[in-house]
C-alpha cells in the first residue's frame, strides 16, 4: 500500500506539467510529466530496497 501511495503522490505533484504537456504539444513537457516521475519513483524505491537489505546484513 506504501507503494501505491507513494507512486500516487509522485503522480499528484506533476499534475500541473501533465496539463501543460496537453496544453502545449511539445514532446519535452510530455516526457518530463509522464516519464520522469516514474524514473524518480523507481530510483528512489531502489535506493530504499537497497539501503534495507545493507541494514539487514550489518545487523547479522
Amino acid at each position: 500500500m506504501n507503494d501505491t501511495k507513494n507512486i500516487l503522490l509522485a503522480w499528484a505533484s506533476s499534475l500541473t506539467p501533465i496539463f501543460a504537456s496537453i496544453e502545449g504539444h511539445t514532446l519535452v513537457t510530455l516526457v518530463s510529466a509522464v516519464i520522469l516521475p516514474i524514473v524518480f519513483f523507481a530510483i528512489g524505491k531502489t535506493i530504499d530496497v537497497l539501503l534495507q537489505i545493507y541494514l539487514k546484513k550489518e545487523k547479522k
